[in-house]
């Protein structure tokens, strides 16, 4: 027997499950506000488009928006610290097996909605929807607090950039306001923008984002050349050691960290079968974006590139206005992905879900975690590694082709047959192992880094 009931009680949603277990019958439910389970708190396309859906360029825009962005910035570091050509193929096979791996999440989807009709309206919780199907109730908490501590990670490290990026734009006229009280400035500013609950508009973020960062992306490449001719000085590159090269691996990991996105975004497609179209535009147009500054990055500034690519170029308009549009994209984006965090926490605290006190109180205190996190650990690479080697791999790498081979060994008289080729199962564990392997080395490196000898002398220590 398999029921599935949902019905609204003001703005919660309240979803009862029951189904079939070894164990006899098992009764789930579940209370979620409306705005908190948007891909476990991630986007709801649904409301900012028309009710026919996402066509397949539309959806390819919304995932270059949502994965193009800081991690280009770190890129060209990455690239010379993983060993320079090995970096570059190692940016185009992670880039084809996150497409892979999300097109596994979108065959999974398909079958979700073949077996269980309930599922083919649209879902605001997909992906944790899909591994609990997959898995079990544990699969749909593991994604739900991997989305969570991939997109609280993310913030900081777009605060960071934020404060990177201003302190270099503003340094003539305040030259003496460091980085750390550029941080803690910023990180003010856009505390109470979070009080009001969620962005209404995310189809203009989104396309916002895409084109800022497309434009950021051209303008820095430019002005990589214009250097590039103009320096006549040797480029100087070294050999890196293990650890350089995993937090490499996870800054890598990081640039194509938008599969959490994915299952919502399919959601609200008018035709869900042409996902796959979508990842292929999408991944292509960031390949495009993502390689000549890389590449030339790596090319032009060796081992003198910095950490945020920016810092490294010539200080012209170019890179003047080239700052300008990653700032305001990291802003729009970090007040899109902290904002599910709140959520998530204000469901656990019993937070009224209308404006209240308790919000603004809740909201500010996760920006003074975030600000104390910034202010210890005042390096975004480190962060961003961290993210990339654990949570990023799990639902970008590992998770998508394992929940997608459990699916199909999934038998029922009443379901359509799903067969995997023996090739594709090799290919699918091989990107189950290195993502395992490659990620645990990585977030191993990572915390080596913050925590080891070499680890960052905190703001507040100075």
């Amino acid at each position: 027997m398999k029921t599935y009931n949902s019905f609204d009680s003001r703005d919660p949603i309240w979803t009862r499950v029951v189904c079939d277990s070894e164990d006899g019958l098992q009764d789930v439910t579940h209370e979620r506000s409306s705005s908190s389970i948007r891909n476990s708190g991630v986007l709801n396309l649904s409301n900012k488009i028309d009710l026919k859906g996402l066509n397949t360029f539309t959806a390819a825009v919304f995932i270059c928006g949502e994965m193009a962005g800081s991690g280009v910035l770190a890129l060209p570091r990455a690239i010379v610290n993983s060993g320079g050509w090995i970096g570059l193929i190692l940016l185009v096979v992670f880039c084809i097996n996150a497409g892979y791996g999300g097109i596994c999440l979108g065959y999974c989807w398909e079958i979700l909605e073949e077996r269980y009709p309930e599922h083919r309206s649209r879902t605001r919780n997909p992906y944790a929807t899909i591994a609990y199907r997959a898995v079990g109730r544990w699969g749909s908490l593991l994604v739900s607090g991997c989305i969570q501590f991939t997109l609280f990670g993310a913030g900081t490290v777009y605060l960071l950039l934020s404060s990177q990026i201003f302190q270099e734009l503003l340094d003539n006229i305040f030259p003496r306001l460091s980085f750390c009280f550029w941080f803690f400035l910023i990180a003010g500013i856009l505390t109470p923008a979070m009080w009001f609950g969620s962005p209404k508009d995310f189809w203009a973020v989104g396309i916002c984002a895409t084109l800022t960062t497309a434009l950021a992306c051209i303008l820095m490449f430019t002005q990589i050349v214009i250097d590039g001719s103009v320096s006549r000085e040797h480029v100087r590159h070294r050999v890196h050691n293990f650890q350089d090269f995993f937090l490499a691996f996870g800054t890598l990991l990081f640039a194509f960290g938008g599969a959490s996105t994915f299952p919502t975004i399919q959601n609200d497609m008018d035709n869900k079968r042409n996902f796959p179209k979508s990842i292929a535009i999408a991944f292509s147009v960031i390949m495009v974006l993502y390689l000549p500054v890389s590449a030339g990055g790596y090319l032009v500034y060796g081992e003198e590139v910095e950490t945020n690519v920016a810092m490294s170029l010539s200080r012209t308009y170019i890179v003047m206005f080239a700052n300008i549009l990653m700032a305001v994209h990291l802003i729009l984006a970090f007040l899109i992905v902290i904002n599910p965090v709140c959520q998530e926490l204000e469901e656990i605290f019993n937070v009224p879900h209308y404006y209240h006190w308790k919000r603004c109180v809740l909201r500010t205190l996760m920006v003074f975690v975030m600000v104390f996190i910034g202010e210890t650990i005042p390096r975004f690479g480190k962060i961003l590694s961290l993210v990339g080697g654990s949570t990023i791999t799990l639902l970008t790498f590992v998770l998508p082709p394992y929940f997608y081979m459990r699916l199909c060994q999934q038998k029922n008289p009443t379901w359509p047959e799903r067969n995997i080729s023996s090739y594709i199962k090799v290919y699918l564990w091989e990107l189950i192992l290195i993502g395992l392997v490659g990620g645990s080395a990585s977030t191993y490196s990572a915390i080596r880094s913050i925590f080891g000898s070499g680890m960052t002398k905190p703001c507040y220590w100075s």
